[in-house]
């Protein structure tokens, strides 16, 4: 799975040195796929997947606007204690796009579900079976635009055939080029500590700034670790930490108001 040029190459970009970013690695339990499903003119990544061969415990914190995507109508919807898949799609947020938008998450979530689920009988010793409920969405993009399910689900396939059980930091660097929109640069980041006497990796990417305000809005960050943290303590953990990080965030002091 190697970068694709395209990403790199973009006028927003294209002074994005590897140089300039840390050294991501492997996190067990994580496998991260990207590929282009055409959502774009040109054939950027504009795909992503990250897949939780045993699941995961998770946590989110969403906008707090009123009006949100359908995608995040579904997550919300989803009342698992472990996830096995975040699908994630650039060029189309997945708002204002009503019945036709939620019904394509739906359909989406079946069809990785299946699909995982064959994976899990072709690569484990006790594979699992793999629940819709189980698969959350991030959706980034333009607003009022249909929801391009027969391009993202023709790709589903294909991007689980690309699946990599290790990563490195050019996966971790596709992944974040793959998520971006409109941003100059790709974010990733990273951390190591100690938890008693374990060492643990604490990893992520994100895109947007100029549309982080109000909490978030349509800013997307990931944070991945392989720490063994409950659902209530990550969800305790986030809470407590993003109001001096990212929601303490204002660009050049503009305040840019959003809606969904």
């Amino acid at each position: 799975m190697g970068i694709n040029l395209t990403n790199f190459l973009s006028s927003q970009s294209k002074n994005t040195k590897m140089i300039d970013f840390q050294d991501l690695d492997h996190i067990d339990g994580l496998s991260i796929s990207v590929l282009s499903a055409n959502l774009y003119k040109n054939d950027r990544d504009d795909l992503s997947m990250f897949y939780f061969r045993d699941g995961a415990n998770h946590a989110s914190l969403y906008t707090q606007s009123k009006i949100v995507s359908e995608n995040i109508k579904w997550n919300l919807n989803q009342k698992t204690k472990k996830v096995f898949s975040l699908i994630v799609n650039t060029r189309n947020a997945n708002a204002f796009t009503g019945k036709q938008g939620y019904e394509s998450i739906k359909k989406l979530a079946d069809i990785v579900s299946k699909n995982l689920t064959e994976k899990q009988k072709q690569d484990e010793e006790t594979p699992k079976k793999i629940n819709p409920k189980e698969i959350l969405f991030g959706c980034t993009g333009t607003i009022g635009e249909e929801f391009p399910f027969e391009k993202i689900s023709s790709q589903i396939p294909n991007l689980i055939n690309k699946i990599r059980y290790t990563q490195n930091k050019f996966i971790w660097m596709k992944a974040a080029l793959g998520i971006m929109t409109t941003d100059t640069k790709p974010k990733i980041a990273m951390e190591e500590c100690f938890i008693g006497s374990e060492k643990v990796k604490i990893y992520g990417i994100a895109k947007g700034s100029g549309m982080i305000h109000p909490n978030m809005a349509t800013t997307l960050a990931y944070i991945f670790t392989d720490a063994s943290l409950s659902n209530d303590i990550l969800s305790k953990l986030l809470k407590k930490n993003i109001f001096n990080t990212f929601n303490a965030i204002s660009c050049m002091g503009i305040l840019v108001q959003t809606t969904w």
